[in-house]
Formats: C-alpha cells, sequence, structure tokens
C-alpha cells in the first residue's frame, strides 16, 4: 500500500472512531435513564403481583384468562432491538425463541423490534404484528398497546398459549435471555380466600393490568441490557479503531522511511556515477 493509501486509510478510519465513539456515549448517556425506568417497571410488577394475588386462585376458574385448553397454538412476543449496533443481544434473542418454537405449533409472532420482524419473515414464518421504535423510550401506553392485543386473540380464541422472549436483566453485566408463559394465567394455591372477591366479581381489568405490568417489565428489562450491549459494542469498536490507527501510522512512517532511504540511495548513486 503506497504512503498516500495509508494516509487516506487513516483519515477514513478516524471518521470512523469519531462516530463510534458518539454512539458510545449516546448509550451512556442513556443508561442512567432507562436503568431508572427499568428499576420502577419492576417494582410496579412487584406490586401488581402482590395486589393480584388474591385474584388467582380457583374462585375464578371460569374467568376466560384462565382458560386452559386443550388446543396446542402458540404464539410468541420476541423482543429485538431495530439495529444491530448492540453485539450479540439480537442473536441470541432470535436463536433462543427459534429454539423454542422447535416443539410447539406456532401459529403467530408478534415482533418487537426490526430485527426480530424481518428475521422471522425471512424464515417464512408468520409474523402477526410487528412495534417497531419501542425500544428507544418504553412507554406505559406502549406496553398496554401489546397487552390489549394478546388478550383480545386470546379470548376470541385465536391462540391457545402465549409466550414472552425477552433479556431479562439482573444487573447491568448480568442478562439473560428467558422465556415466560404470559396466557393463560396460572393459578396460585391461597390458603385463605378473602370474602370480598368471589367468582361474581368482575376482575378483568385487574388481570389484565398484570398482563400489562409484565410487558412494561420486559420492554425496559430489554431497552436497559441494549444501550448497555451498544455501550460495550461501540467501546470495543472504539479502542479496536484506536488500534487500527496506530498500525497504520507506524506502517506509514516505516513506508516515508522507506522511500527517505530510497531517494538518499539514487541520491549517493547518482554523485558516485558523476565522479566516475
Amino acid at each position: 500500500m503506497k504512503g498516500q493509501d495509508i494516509k487516506r486509510r487513516i483519515s477514513g478510519v478516524k471518521e470512523t472512531v469519531k462516530i463510534t465513539k458518539a454512539m458510545q456515549m449516546i448509550a451512556v448517556s442513556k443508561i442512567y435513564k432507562t436503568q431508572q425506568k427499568f428499576e420502577n417497571s419492576r417494582k410496579f410488577l412487584s406490586e401488581v403481583e402482590n395486589s393480584i394475588r388474591l385474584l388467582m386462585t380457583s374462585a375464578f376458574y371460569n374467568h376466560p384468562y384462565f382458560d386452559n385448553r386443550k388446543g396446542d397454538r402458540t404464539a410468541y412476543i420476541v423482543i429485538s432491538g431495530d439495529k444491530g449496533f448492540c453485539g450479540d443481544y439480537n442473536s441470541l434473542i432470535l436463536d433462543t425463541a427459534l429454539k423454542d418454537m422447535q416443539d410447539k405449533n406456532v401459529v403467530k409472532i408478534f415482533a418487537v423490534g426490526k430485527t426480530a420482524s424481518d428475521f422471522f419473515k425471512k424464515k417464512g414464518m408468520n409474523v402477526s404484528s410487528s412495534y417497531i421504535h419501542l425500544l428507544q423510550n418504553p412507554m406505559f401506553f406502549d406496553a398496554q398497546i401489546i397487552s390489549n392485543d394478546m388478550l383480545k386473540i386470546f379470548v376470541e380464541e385465536k391462540i391457545d398459549n402465549l409466550y414472552l422472549v425477552f433479556t431479562e436483566t439482573y444487573s447491568l453485566s448480568v442478562q439473560r435471555v428467558a422465556v415466560r408463559k404470559i396466557l393463560p394465567l396460572d393459578y396460585v394455591q391461597q390458603d385463605n380466600v378473602t370474602p370480598i372477591l368471589n367468582k361474581d366479581k368482575d376482575i378483568s381489568s385487574l388481570l389484565s393490568q398484570y398482563v400489562w405490568a409484565k410487558i412494561l417489565y420486559a420492554l425496559n428489562s430489554a431497552s436497559l441490557a441494549i444501550n448497555y450491549k451498544t455501550m460495550l459494542t461501540m467501546q470495543q469498536a472504539t479502542s479496536n479503531g484506536y488500534d487500527m490507527i496506530k498500525q497504520l501510522q507506524l506502517d506509514y512512517n516505516h513506508k516515508r522511511q522507506e522511500n527517505i532511504t530510497t531517494e538518499l540511495l539514487d541520491i549517493a548513486t547518482s554523485q558516485q556515477g558523476k565522479r566516475i
């Protein structure tokens, strides 16, 4: 490679490093905000679970959300990223989802994120709905929209089971892909049943809030995981860029020194010829 080509390559790598550095700083700035939202959604889910526990009894066996059908029509919500700058996040999610689907009769897939939507469409699988750009800033109504859609198709008996695939965040450095059953809801064994709750009470809104809280938690957990993975990926890309610039600079200096040495030899040879 000529010296000028090396200089152009160095300039190009420097521009790329500027971009990766900027993306790294953006991800860092988002982490605090997404971490706060994740903690709030986790607390919210915990409170809803504690409150809803008294409703998860056989006293409400006839409620449609508890309907354990004999059918095997299964649907999945798969939460991926919209872009590919988050390391192995998307591949881990999609590989886990695909593996879990192998022994099930999958009739519907609900993709959260463009990556999941494109992936399953290329596989020729039925992507019923796509929810794009939610993980940039998950909101309550985003989770509510997804929750309402899922409850509607379940009550209309278009599916028999619903699973959620997402990245569960235990801490910034500890994240695992989780597969959770969302519908039908499971009963919880109770020692005592409160007298104010009975089968004549309409508990649909309370149970739907429980499903909504689960999806909100999953969205915020995934959002935090993606920002953290993006930060690490861009940090590594920036470091690799600096290493490449350093190596290219050494190559350029070596090439320049070679050219200088060659020129000096040419001059010396020329002067020697004149003397002869």
